[in-house]
């Protein structure tokens, strides 16, 4: 007996030292990962701020604070929001939890949140008349000791009725983990149905099972994601019954985009998007199509010029914004001053986002694809790829105008190029091309593409002020031509 007293009485000094060293500990933690977070969503204009922590021994109570950096926001927010808008969280210390279930860590945190909490009172009044009934959501995560966070988010269905239509989504639910330090981890978020319709119609919209799941392997400079995200839509009904050309569509769609390291200073930059038709009423032209799939690849782009892109273009963003800004609160005769500055703030900046390209453009090695694959109900197949290659060592510098210049006058030693279209002939109706069919029996006539009994065919390249079109070599007829043509 007094062994096993001896035992309890270490193991429960044990909970409540390592307890108290948790509880103490967990402010620092919190505040060492919003500075971070800060960093991180700063790009994002979104900043926050631990304004209020209340400890105890077993548990504790932080407020947080989340305001909006660009004025844009905030002036379109602040009308029916309480700005800053302010979160409460329960912490429970552990290393062990007894509350919502047995579990073990660093900390567990909580949080009940109603929407209508957020609301100035008359849009709260609003939002309550429309939606019936408050919506909670649901906020659970775990801190391991190993400084992982694992998070489950969770809503109330809605149902909002206006104006003879009616808005439904399911439960909302996001789960996934994320590392504390790093910000690496993944995340999937699921919406079984969504839903607009109008009252005594069959006429709406209706998604299901909708799935985005994303997954971070590394951040570079606080902006840069490198890893995928996935989108998917099991099903999306459509119906007009007064759209004569639009009754009936029933899709599918998914996509997935990726960026991956190739090596310490370049990256490749995938994305892939698919819609899939079943059975539809559209008009008699597209009513065989089976699927659409566009890909584009951006290979060995630099890392660094990739970074400075995305920053110089959201930079570019909150210049625009905070003159328009400007423009909106001024009188007439003010508005002229303020459009020649956001004339010389976008070219300006326009031409810091070219300059970029001498750290993005990598020589010999940098291309950009894009293809389209067309799949009809009968197995008929139309593909178009176009790939264009940088194979240049220009110095990106100077003002547009020189630039420009630059480009024009050397552009067919800047690039290679490589061109391969597959057209099936019963796919031509779909194809929104005036004259379309003149044009290709024109292109046949003159060598350029090439024509069997049920498709149409062009493949070409240029690489070294050479090219060649469907095996003709053109490089003495064709190319001088598009030289002259380039340096007008």
């Amino acid at each position: 007996m007094k062994k096993i007293s001896l035992i309890l009485i270490t193991t429960l000094a044990i909970w409540a030292i390592s307890t108290f060293i948790i509880g103490n500990r967990t402010q620092e933690n919190l505040q060492n990962h919003i500075d971070k977070s800060n960093k991180f969503y700063a790009n994002n204009g979104i900043k926050l701020k631990l304004v209020n922590y209340k400890h105890s021994f077993l548990s504790s109570t932080a407020q947080i604070e989340i305001d909006f950096l660009d004025p844009k926001v905030i002036q379109l927010l602040k009308k029916e929001y309480l700005l800053p808008l302010t979160v409460n969280y329960t912490i429970e210390h552990g290393p062990l939890f007894f509350q919502n279930g047995f579990g073990i860590g660093l900390a567990k945190i909580n949080n009940s949140l109603l929407v209508s909490s957020l609301l100035k009172e008359e849009a709260k009044k609003e939002f309550l008349t429309l939606v019936k009934k408050d919506i909670k959501l649901q906020t659970e995560m775990e801190v391991s000791f190993s400084k992982t966070l694992n998070y489950t988010i969770k809503s109330d269905e809605i149902l909002v009725n206006t104006d003879k239509k009616t808005f439904y989504m399911s439960p909302l639910n996001l789960q996934g983990i994320s590392n504390l330090e790093t910000f690496k981890g993944n995340g999937t978020v699921k919406i079984e149905k969504l839903e607009f319709k109008e009252e005594n119609s069959n006429n709406g919209l209706e998604l299901n099972k909708i799935t985005a799941k994303m997954k971070i392997d590394e951040i570079f400079k606080e902006s840069l994601l490198f890893g995928d995200f996935k989108f998917s839509v099991a099903k999306i009904l459509i119906n007009d019954e007064l759209n004569p050309k639009f009754k009936k569509i029933d899709i599918s769609i998914d996509g997935e985009m990726t960026n991956t390291r190739v090596n310490q200073n370049s990256m490749d930059s995938n994305f892939r998007g698919t819609i899939h038709l079943a059975n539809t009423q559209l008009e008699k032209s597209f009513k065989e199509l089976e699927s659409i799939q566009i890909v584009m690849k951006m290979k060995e782009l630099g890392i660094e010029g990739m970074s400075e892109f995305q920053n110089v273009a959201q930079n570019i963003q909150k210049e625009q914004n905070k003159l328009i800004q400007q423009l909106q609160t001024q009188k007439p005769e003010q508005m002229q001053s303020t459009l020649k500055e956001l004339e010389k703030a976008q070219e300006k900046i326009l031409t810091k986002l070219i300059h970029t390209l001498n750290n993005l453009l990598i020589k010999d090695k940098t291309s950009i694809s894009y293809s389209i694959d067309i799949k009809t109900k009968d197995k008929k197949t139309s593909q178009a790829f176009v790939e264009v290659g940088y194979t240049g060592d220009m110095d990106f510098k100077g003002s547009i105008k020189e630039i420009t210049q630059k480009i024009r006058t050397q552009l067919l030693s800047l690039i290679r190029l490589k061109v391969n279209v597959a057209l099936n002939k019963k796919h031509l109706s779909m194809l929104p091309v005036p004259m379309l069919k003149q044009q290709l029996q024109m292109g046949v006539a003159q060598g350029f593409i090439k024509e069997n009994n049920d498709s149409y065919h062009l493949n070409g390249y240029y690489k070294d002020k050479e090219l060649i079109v469907n095996d003709n070599n053109l490089t003495s007829t064709i190319l001088p031509l598009l030289m002259m043509f380039m340096t007008r």
